[in-house]
């Protein structure tokens, strides 16, 4: 009997750390699937509920769905799996499970709101219309529920850091980065990136990720990692939509193109994030007594200032004749066929006399950036304690 439960034990093992892995890939297709979704409707136009992009977004929830349903099973019927985990009923699963189930459901009943509200409305509804706003809660609910299965996987595991498991979680932190990105492509076209809006958007948002993710990832540069994977993800969907041929098949046609559009060059969010890794993580804190404003205010004040000297110049570059090639997708010579737009536009700067960066603006900043940082420590801290 003892060798039985022994060879049971470390197979169901086995089994849970495949439907993780499962999951992890699933959730990898969502902003993969959302990119080339956002590259079709600038291409092609025809934004039908069985276009190839949406098929794939599709297969990409339920994939997730099936392998969180597989948690549910597996946690049930392992003595162990429901002691480390969250009852529901009868049923156990970890809380990253129970949330990405509720995402795909929350998915599946958006899906079916757009429907109605594109047969009541039409196709020009706008793009942040409640079907869309609804879609996107359901996709952030996905991912982060993956992110906190990883989280699972890796506070379970007993082994050094650095492990597999620790690769998962910050691999997951940095789908939930590309999300962000994705939900706000429109305001990271370099003609934006001397706004204010877009340094108040970004400072309110990234520091979250790459604090929590530098505060509990088991990786030596957590933060780093998940932002240069976040890259990734972006660079190889800039370099690989254009290969694919497509043309506009919908009226007015102000810019043609006879290949599928690359979306915006990603952010360089590995700059700050490595001053995250050493301010949040390396750094000892401990005999501090307000080490947790002080934390937060350091590195608050750091990604404030390393991402708008980067992204700043970098969006200069972007708009001259040496970013227009396939590998930054820059020179301001990619817009969405439908969009009509003069010579000069493509390359400015688009700043509203009420959205200069000023001083007054930068304090602005300054102050999200801060309460961001704060609020990803505080959730860090929380997932070091996450269990279940």
């Amino acid at each position: 009997m003892p060798l039985e439960i022994e060879r049971t034990g470390p197979s169901r093992s086995s089994v849970r750390q495949t439907v993780v892995w499962l999951l992890l890939l699933g959730s990898a297709c969502i902003p993969i699937s959302l990119l080339w979704d956002y590259s079709w409707e600038c291409s092609i136009g025809i934004d039908s509920v069985w276009a190839p992009p949406h098929l794939a977004t599709y297969l990409s929830v339920a994939t997730c769905a099936i392998s969180a349903l597989a948690l549910v099973g597996i946690s049930t019927l392992s003595p162990v799996g429901r002691a480390s985990s969250v009852r529901l009923g009868a049923l156990h699963a970890p809380i990253g499970a129970w949330l990405a189930l509720w995402g795909a459901a929350a998915f599946l009943v958006a899906l079916l709101f757009e429907r109605w509200w594109r047969a009541t409305y039409g196709l020009g509804a706008g793009i942040w219309h409640p079907p869309q706003i609804s879609k996107a809660v359901a996709y952030f609910s996905v991912l982060i529920g993956v992110w906190l299965v990883c989280l699972w996987g890796q506070n379970q595991s007993s082994r050094a850091i650095g492990s597999a498991q620790a690769l998962g979680f910050t691999s997951a932190g940095a789908l939930v980065l590309a999300m962000v990105t994705i939900v706000t492509l429109v305001t990271n076209y370099p003609n934006r990136q001397h706004s204010v809006w877009f340094y108040e958007l970004s400072c309110s948002t990234y520091p979250v990720l790459l604090a929590a993710l530098a505060i509990a990832g088991k990786l030596p540069y957590p933060a780093t990692a998940a932002s240069l994977a976040y890259m990734t993800i972006l660079c190889l969907m800039v370099w690989l939509l254009p290969l694919f041929p497509a043309k506009p098949q919908m009226a007015p046609i102000y810019n043609a193109m006879n290949h599928m559009m690359p979306p915006p060059f990603p952010l360089l969010l590995a700059v700050p994030a490595v001053a995250f890794d050493v301010l949040i993580r390396n750094c000892d804190w401990s005999q501090y007594r307000f080490r947790f404003w002080l934390q937060a205010g350091l590195a608050g004040v750091a990604f404030l200032i390393l991402f708008i000297a980067g992204q700043w110049l970098f969006a200069e570059f972007l708009l001259t004749d040496q970013a227009d090639n396939w590998f930054f997708a820059g020179g301001g010579r990619h817009w969405p066929f439908f969009l009509k737009i003069s010579a000069g536009a493509q390359r400015d700067f688009w700043i509203m006399a009420d959205k200069e960066m000023n001083m007054s603006n930068i304090l602005t900043c300054a102050a999200l950036s801060i309460g961001a940082v704060a609020l990803g420590v505080w959730i860090g801290h929380w997932m070091q304690r996450l269990r279940r």
